[in-house]
């Protein structure tokens, strides 16, 4: 019953106050006081407890918030906004959902390049972005979905390697990000550095990721996606992915979309939509240099959950960072 790396004094406390109250831990009052080195008496505690259960049971009931979910998207390391960006959230999230594109693959992309990042440089910088990231925001829980870019190594490898060889490897950089792991040899100086995978990195803090390679996950009632298809007008790729998904899975309420690099939202059919737009340096990326594109807008978003997976509007807040 000791304190979790991930939990505040207070969550601590409820944890145990729940437990004694419930029957789940063999310990008395004194010993739980003496736990969270508190200086009330035990039946002080007893009596506190039942009003700590009274106002967990307000906050996470049917009205109140049960499940926090902070939404990022379109990062695009080594373009991405500082860290700093997303500190008030701190304490603040029960799942980050990573919405796709967060590695850019400038090296492998399509487009014409002024200049060139090495691609393993990339992975290093959106390993530890990632890493940090976790570290400051503290979820419980992070969700990767696949974006776009992500599938650049994939058909960079497809175009570059023969059948025999593209069977060996990953489909996207997330793969060896999340999962399996990767070396970079300096093949000049002999040597080579481990980079173990992130869902190893974050086992003893008790935080889950989860990578499946697909280009959306369900959390609740709510379907976070990235797609690769793209509309030009405002809220369309999302009118569209609503039309899809109403044909695959009727149970959701939510589509928060990432790769437009829009932001808006609004609601039809009881259905609420969201263009969660970039949380990139857009004037950097120079495949927007002439192409007369329409304006990047910066920001993301942090969804309110009912205890049974409804989003709560009110409490549910688009941020523009424009």
């Amino acid at each position: 019953m000791k304190k979790l790396d991930n939990e505040t004094a207070f969550e601590y406390k409820l944890r145990l106050c729940k437990a004694k109250i419930n029957r789940e831990i063999d310990l008395d009052w004194q010993e739980i006081v003496d736990l969270l080195e508190l200086d009330i008496s035990p039946d002080h505690l007893r009596k506190m407890a039942y009003g700590y259960i009274e106002y967990d049971n307000y906050i996470h009931g049917f009205d109140g918030v049960a499940t926090r979910i902070l939404s990022i998207s379109d990062l695009h390391i080594p373009f991405n906004l500082p860290l700093e960006t997303f500190k008030d959230y701190f304490g603040k999230v029960d799942i980050l959902v990573l919405n796709g594109d967060l590695q850019d693959a400038q090296s492998i992309s399509r487009f014409r390049k002024n200049y060139r990042i090495p691609f393993v440089e990339e992975m290093i910088l959106t390993r530890q972005y990632i890493i940090d990231l976790i570290r400051m925001i503290k979820p419980k829980k992070v969700i990767i979905v696949k974006g776009n870019h992500e599938v650049r190594l994939g058909k960079y490898l497809s175009e570059q390697l023969n059948e025999d060889l593209l069977n060996i490897m990953p489909d996207t950089a997330m793969d060896l990000l999340i999962n399996d792991g990767f070396k970079n040899r300096d093949r000049l100086n002999k040597t080579e550095t481990w980079y173990s995978p992130l869902v190893e990195f974050f086992k003893d803090e008790g935080i889950e990721i989860s990578y499946t390679g697909d280009w959306w996950r369900k959390v609740g009632r709510t379907i976070f996606i990235h797609p690769l298809s793209y509309s030009n007008g405002m809220l369309k790729t999302t009118e569209k992915a609503v039309d899809y998904f109403l044909r695959k899975d009727r149970d959701f309420d939510t589509i928060v979309l990432g790769h437009t690099h829009r932001l808006g939202s609004y609601i039809q059919g009881n259905i609420y939509m969201y263009e969660q737009g970039c949380c990139c340096r857009t004037e950097l990326l120079d495949y927007y240099d002439g192409f007369m594109t329409l304006p990047a807008q910066k920001g993301f978003i942090y969804i309110c959950q009912d205890k049974n997976g409804n989003i709560i509007p009110n409490k549910t807040r688009l941020i523009d960072l424009d």
